[in-house]
């Protein structure tokens, strides 16, 4: 996800900041994401972050490849 969220950053040529403004956090946020210092985000935020950025995100869940489930 924080992959995602740099590349389209990249690909707008978009600074920290304007990426920030954009997704409605603080830029020290988003240089935390382009740093891979991820442990303040949960799934949910980074998953918001990108759809403000204009990600379309979906998320599969899927059992294990020999199709059992943990016990």
């Amino acid at each position: 996800m924080a992959a995602d969220i740099i590349a389209v950053l990249d690909r707008g040529g978009l600074t920290v900041r304007a990426g920030a403004r954009r997704a409605g956090i603080d830029a020290a946020d988003l240089q935390r994401i382009r740093n891979a210092d991820l442990s303040r985000f949960t799934l949910d935020r980074l998953v918001r972050i990108a759809q403000r950025l204009g990600l379309r995100v979906e998320i599969t869940v899927r059992p294990d490849r020999d199709g059992t489930l943990a016990a």
